[in-house]
């Protein structure tokens, strides 16, 4: 695959999220790996995981290559990796001190970790969790909710309809919360300043996603995440999730990038 795919770092809070379309081929790729891994049902993958869902299976590790989509994901984590390593740059103690525009340069190399397939039905979930003994994770959607989802509760007509704001099984990205004692009134006692405007800022503490046909997600092992259950008896939630590990070492540049 020569085609360049056009990404989006995203940073709705403190972490940064890398969001792509995936090139026809590759999904075509992962379709048919799902449909592997459904079909043949090698390994649960429950015991590893802590959704609610009865169907995920692992990928077993020749798929990646047989299905042409090995080269892809790992360009795709060291896209992320080196988009990371260069906004930590940015603000690194020595760049600010001194001036310095040069970017630095990293020999960059990943590992695939493991990776399932999630095939979620009617009512089942995924509370929040983070992922454990990796530094990356991804979310890679292989169909629109549209393929398997119903309106919330039916209500669709005009006076009750919540399609406004119905996220039943879209993804959940969790970071922080507001902050305890932040909220300010209008009251003053200072008759010259300003009343009835002065407002806390407030941080999003969440951003979530409705699933597309080939979007994808890399983002930090630590962030937490979940998926809302939905209502639909018509087909399946289908998405793949897969681990990565990362080493980074400098090879030009400033000594201190304030990666400790």
């Amino acid at each position: 695959m020569n085609e360049k795919i056009k990404v989006d770092y995203l940073k709705p809070f403190g972490a940064g999220l890398l969001h792509g379309q995936l090139p026809e081929d590759i999904l075509d790729g992962f379709l048919n790996l799902s449909d592997e891994v459904i079909s043949k049902k090698t390994t649960r993958w429950n015991p590893a995981l802590v959704g609610a869902i009865e169907d995920e299976w692992k990928i077993p590790d020749l798929l990646y290559k047989d299905f042409k989509i090995d080269d892809f994901l790992l360009q795709a984590f060291k896209t992320y990796v080196r988009i990371y390593l260069n906004d930590i740059a940015k603000f690194s103690k020595f760049n600010m001190e001194n001036g310095i525009d040069h970017k630095p340069e990293f020999d960059v190399r990943v590992k695939r970790g493991d990776g399932w397939i999630n095939y979620t039905k009617e009512h089942e979930y995924n509370p929040p969790h983070f992922h454990s003994n990796c530094s990356l994770s991804s979310i890679f959607y292989l169909n629109n909710e549209e393929d398997y989802k119903e309106g919330r509760l039916g209500r669709t007509d005009g006076v009750h309809s919540v399609k406004h704001n119905d996220e039943d099984g879209h993804t959940l990205f969790i970071d922080g919360s507001k902050s305890n004692g932040a909220i300010l009134t209008d009251r003053t006692d200072d008759k010259n300043a300003f009343q009835g405007i002065v407002h806390p800022i407030i941080d999003r503490t969440h951003f979530t996603v409705k699933p597309h046909r080939g979007r994808f997600f890399i983002f930090p092992a630590h962030l937490l995440h979940c998926v809302n259950p939905f209502m639909g008896k018509k087909g399946r939630r289908i998405t793949a999730s897969i681990n990565c590990g990362f080493t980074a070492n400098l090879v030009s540049g400033p000594d201190s990038i304030g990666l400790q």
